[in-house]
């Protein structure tokens, strides 16, 4: 679903348990909810990505207002800013942190503060908060602003590692070619170059030889080309004009060694 829709849904889980604990009679079974909800929570994890120790769920997931439904109920109905249980409001703030966009968890810190006040607020004896609950209340902000800034840190260094990895394989890819580019030169320059010359040496018997020397060498060429292609899809710049100086000086080459061999043939008639 979209980022405001699934906003509205969370507010309504945040809405829906200020209502439920409204009711006395829903609210003695509390714990029970919570404990069904959570395991109902885990079977949907389960059943979604296939593993039960997943916990964290999707971005855009109805899950997250179930859960975020079951924790508000467990603080609640135990007292609410003076809960035992209140620890675990900031395990679901860092559920809520790491899943939804930065906007909606603001948001939502929000909703879940005026749900605690209100609630605290109306069980206190002269609606005022004590030092304690004043105290989890504001830090309640503040631990969401850290999740935030922990959240944004580890995305820019994710991200940051990612394009690390994808230069060095984008450099790996870059070297292999050149490797591939000397190791034709190399085979060139030592092993067809000499033949060729050798076959040169006799030009009217070794014609055909000529030929077909010239052809395999355009078809390594080639090949070569075509190698490096398939390695990388997306050449940097330097990779191809060097390819295409190689590709180049081949074809002179080529070009000078059959004007030779018409010359010498045209010589010895």
């Amino acid at each position: 679903m979209s980022a405001i829709k699934h906003a509205i849904l969370l507010t309504m889980s945040v809405l829906a348990a200020y209502l439920y604990l409204q009711v006395p009679f829903l609210k003695h079974y509390s714990l029970q909810v919570f404990a069904f909800i959570s395991a109902l929570y885990l079977i949907l994890q389960k059943k979604q990505k296939g593993r039960f120790y997943l916990i964290l769920p999707e971005s855009s997931s109805a899950n997250l207002a179930l859960i975020n439904f079951a924790f508000l109920l467990l603080t609640g109905s135990s007292g609410s800013l003076a809960s035992p249980f209140f620890a675990l409001t900031f395990i679901e703030l860092f559920f809520i942190a790491l899943v939804v966009p930065n906007k909606t968890a603001l948001l939502l810190v929000l909703e879940i503060m005026v749900f605690h006040f209100s609630l605290s607020i109306a069980s206190s004896a002269n609606f005022v908060l004590a030092i304690s609950e004043l105290s989890n209340l504001i830090a309640l902000p503040i631990v969401m602003i850290f999740y935030l800034f922990a959240k944004n840190q580890y995305d820019r260094a994710y991200h940051n590692r990612l394009l690390a990895d994808a230069q060095a394989r984008e450099l790996n890819k870059a070297q292999r070619d050149d490797q591939a580019v000397s190791e034709f030169v190399s085979s060139l320059i030592n092993r067809r170059l000499p033949m060729l010359e050798f076959l040169l040496s006799f030009p009217e018997k070794n014609k055909v030889a000529v030929i077909a020397e010239i052809q395999v060498l355009k078809q390594d060429l080639n090949n070569l080309i075509r190698q490096i292609d398939k390695k990388s899809s997306k050449k940097t710049t330097a990779l191809d004009s060097q390819v295409e100086e190689q590709n180049a000086q081949m074809e002179i080459l080529i070009e000078e060694v059959e004007s030779e061999a018409s010359i010498q043939k045209e010589n010895e008639n």
